[in-house]
């Protein structure tokens, strides 16, 4: 039965005081709150982008650095020309651990230098170069390591002999092995300068045609195929110049736009597929590309990097870091009209280089992302950002972007209501806890008015029509480096019984319906 009129007056007159007192209430306690997030948040992770002091001392000696790989345990493989790492005696390939910072020989090591290394599902390594032993067993410029028991084995006879060596290794996802370099047979079998091997089998075979010429790089794409880059002029039968593309699948080959005009020597593929390429050209798909360039595979076009057309040298190598950014490393001294020295960042999103700090004094090799961030840097050269560091050193790009787990949604409120947006983080982050940047269509709210907007949870109290919009939120790391950026959601007033004593919203003022609504929405300032 509905109440009389006098009756609704005065419920809606003490509703109505009542939901003013109730927002007062929330608009302290929110205040609270937040300068408790505040002060939780209020701490700097100590993560800037560096060179980490001391990894290259004593280093290596020898002449240099070639190849680097990671295992799945964190610990470093360095591969190259020398006979010492870190003072202890090793023939050219040795063990690092970043924890404890001792280096260890991996058994008698190899007869001559080590140009590739990669790592198999399992952990094993595979290790390719110009020797034709390792450690103490015959193997013929490739051999398989077992990082747990530290046996050596060949990979059955192996590939061609002289100075033919195994420049370049790639890992299919079913476990199988692409060698490339300078060789003609492998495991007996005709191949022109490009094999597959089944490290399980020892069994090898010819990628049909091969290359007309020496293979440098290899990469996979997500879907498989596999991108080799070399000095070749044909691929399977195929005109390619210099780069070319191989179904592991079909064995069909095929070429990559007009390619290059001179010599590929590095490859490192972007999170959405599209590939990085250095090396000696100038041109790349017939545009101008000075040393690098980016290769789309799903429209088989290229662009150059930048408005400046990339490095004014070699690209020998190339790693994309988490976040999506490249280092490439080599022997030039500007990118992107940027003065560096022989290794850059590029950040793929916006087109910029950036040096990274003084650089290294002489020529970089090979690069490897470590657990977490940091690169791994190996080459020829003596000082990293002017510290001692023989042929090997560590780079800390920064902390990659955090990971947004929970997204803002809308929300509607009443006039004069109170309205809250909240962002939510990995629990575990690995530079600390972030800071965050609340957005009103774009543009950012001021903390000072509004201490929230710099914490993960947005609060607006008092609602009005210059609040209704679209919120996004910043989060990013104290240290910099890339962040993310959260969904958007709207602000919105609710229609119809904002302002009224319909709390319920069945068109019927001052029911028992409405009071046992407002007291069951009081606690949450909504209408």
């Amino acid at each position: 039965m509905k109440r009389t009129m006098r009756t609704q007056q005065v419920f809606s007159a003490q509703s109505t005081s009542i939901a003013n007192r109730a927002r007062r209430m929330a608009a302290l306690l929110l205040t609270a709150v937040l300068a408790v997030l505040a002060l939780s948040h209020s701490a700097s992770a100590q993560c800037p982008p560096g060179w980490v002091p001391g990894i290259g001392t004593p280093g290596i000696s020898g002449t240099s650095v070639s190849a680097i790989a990671v295992l799945p345990g964190g610990d470093v493989i360095v591969g190259g020309l020398f006979t010492t790492a870190g003072g202890v005696a090793a023939a050219n390939i040795a063990r690092y651990n970043p924890t404890t910072g001792a280096w260890s020989a991996l058994g008698a090591g190899t007869s001559s230098n080590v140009f590739e290394i990669a790592v198999l599902p399992d952990g094993d390594l595979i290790v390719g170069g110009a020797f034709t032993t390792a450690g103490g067993v015959a193997a013929n410029r490739i051999a398989r390591y077992n990082p747990n028991t530290g046996v050596w084995s060949a990979l059955g006879a192996g590939t061609s002999g002289g100075t033919n060596a195994v420049n370049a290794l790639a890992v299919l996802p079913g476990g199988d092995v692409i060698a490339a370099g300078g060789f003609t047979s492998a495991g007996g079998v005709a191949a022109n300068f490009i094999a597959r091997v089944n490290p399980t089998t020892n069994v090898w075979s010819a990628l049909g045609a091969g290359t007309s010429a020496s293979v440098n790089a290899l990469a996979v794409l997500p879907n498989g195929n596999v991108i080799v880059g070399g000095n070749f002029s044909t691929a399977g039968g195929v005109t390619a110049a210099r780069i070319a593309r191989y179904n592991p699948t079909t064995g069909v080959w095929s070429a990559m736009g007009a390619g290059m005009n001179s010599t590929v020597l590095s490859l490192a593929v972007l999170p959405g597929g599209d590939v990085i390429v250095g090396g000696n050209f100038t041109t790349a798909g017939g545009i101008a590309a000075n040393f690098v360039a980016r290769y789309y595979p799903l429209s088989n076009s290229w662009t150059p990097l930048d408005a400046t057309l990339g490095t004014n040298n070699l690209v020998n190598a190339l790693v994309v870091v988490p976040g999506g950014d490249v280092i490439a490393g080599g022997t030039f001294t500007n990118a992107g009209g940027v003065a560096v020295n022989r290794i850059a960042r590029y950040n793929a999103t916006t087109g910029l280089w950036s040096a990274l700090g003084a650089g290294v004094n002489n020529t970089v090799n090979a690069l490897a992302v470590m657990p977490g961030t940091d690169v791994f840097v190996g080459g020829g050269f003596t000082a990293a950002n002017g510290a001692a560091a023989n042929f090997v050193a560590r780079y800390s790009p920064g902390a990659p972007p955090p990971i947004i787990t929970v997204q803002p949604v809308p929300v509607v409120s009443c006039p004069s209501g109170v309205a809250m947006f909240r962002v939510g983080t990995t629990l575990d982050e690995p530079a600390g806890p972030p800071t965050y940047q609340w957005r009103k269509d774009g543009v950012a709210i001021n903390t000072i008015a509004n201490p929230s907007a710099a914490t993960a949870t947005l609060a607006l109290s008092d609602v009005q029509d210059a609040d209704l919009g679209s919120y996004t939120c910043a989060v990013n790391y104290p240290c910099g480096g890339a962040g993310a950026l959260s969904d958007a959601a709207t602000l919105s007033f609710v229609a119809d019984q904002c302002g009224s004593a319909d709390f319920d919203g069945d068109g019927d003022a001052g029911t028992d319906l409405d009071i046992e609504t407002f007291f069951r929405v009081l606690g949450g300032g909504s209408c």
